[in-house]
């Protein structure tokens, strides 16, 4: 059996120490180096942004408060302290139920669809004003207000009537509105317009009494036309035979009894010379 001195422990337990000491040194420069790594590698990728075509990239820096408003393309940006926030600027559509009531107060829903756009050169101002939820906080109360102070100035009777004058009023008012905020308005379109039940009610029975006094009248025009026609056709036939009785003479008269003579002669004659035709025996 060897045995080891006392002297030799010490050395090995040394020898050991420097072992680890250099494995878990290496093991930290290797992790540190990772780290390295991976903040250069997000702090290059969060170098840049790309906006897509129909976008509009907006910047913030949070250090100067200054933003930018940047079109198509790929750029650079400040890590963490400059923030990019991305606006559609191609058409969009927007669907709105407005209530809102008439000049005589009959309460009057509108389905309200309008087309629309931003600014894509001050789209920045856009969102410095408002944000990106410009939707819920601009546009649909300026489209609400716009269809109640368009409605309020037609009674009800005359909405559906004059419906391409309420869309202008509406188009017009709606237009202000959104400039204000570089929101430009393409177009409005009055989907669906409806009233109260109540009100349904009254307008159904009241063209059920027009479609009645409608037929009522088309019943009494044909009969004057029919009263008419019948004292135009004796009138005719009144002046038809006063026509004939101016033309008829004695020879017309003679003209017609020899067109219905059937060429036989009168037996007998009258000493006044008058003629009387008696059909003979011929035998």
């Amino acid at each position: 059996m060897i045995k080891k001195s006392d002297g030799e422990t010490p050395m090995i337990q040394s020898n050991v120490s420097n072992v680890l000491g250099t494995v878990l040194g290496s093991a930290k420069q290797y992790a540190l180096a990772i780290v390295l790594i991976l903040v250069a590698l997000i702090a290059g990728c969060g170098s840049f942004f790309s906006v897509g075509p129909g976008v509009v990239g907006v910047t913030f820096n949070s250090i100067t408060g200054n933003t930018a408003a940047y079109s198509q393309g790929m750029y650079l940006k400040i890590p963490i302290v400059t923030s990019v926030v991305k606006f559609d600027v191609k058409t969009q559509r927007e669907d709105i139920q407005a209530d809102s009531a008439s000049k005589d107060l009959q309460k009057v829903k509108v389905h309200v669809a309008i087309n629309y756009h931003l600014d894509y050169k001050r789209v920045n101002e856009l969102y410095v004003k408002v944000g990106n939820d410009y939707t819920e906080k601009v546009i649909h109360p300026a489209v609400n207000e716009s269809v109640k102070a368009s409605v309020a100035q037609f009674p009800v009777e005359e909405i559906i009537v004059k419906r391409e004058d309420v869309k202008i009023l509406i188009e017009k008012s709606l237009k202000d509105r959104l400039a204000i905020y570089n929101i430009i308005l393409e177009s409005v379109n009055l989907v669906n317009i409806s009233f109260d039940d109540e009100f349904n009610k009254v307008v159904e029975q009241k063209q059920i009494e027009e479609q009645k006094i409608k037929t009522a009248e088309y019943i009494k025009k044909q009969a004057e036309q029919k009263k008419q026609a019948t004292i135009l056709e004796a009138e005719g036939e009144a002046r038809k035979q006063e026509l004939l009785r101016a033309t008829i003479s004695k020879d017309t008269v003679m003209m017609k009894w020899i067109d219905k003579w059937d060429g036989k002669l009168p037996t007998y004659m009258m000493g006044d010379k008058t003629m009387m035709m008696v059909p003979g025996d011929n035998k």
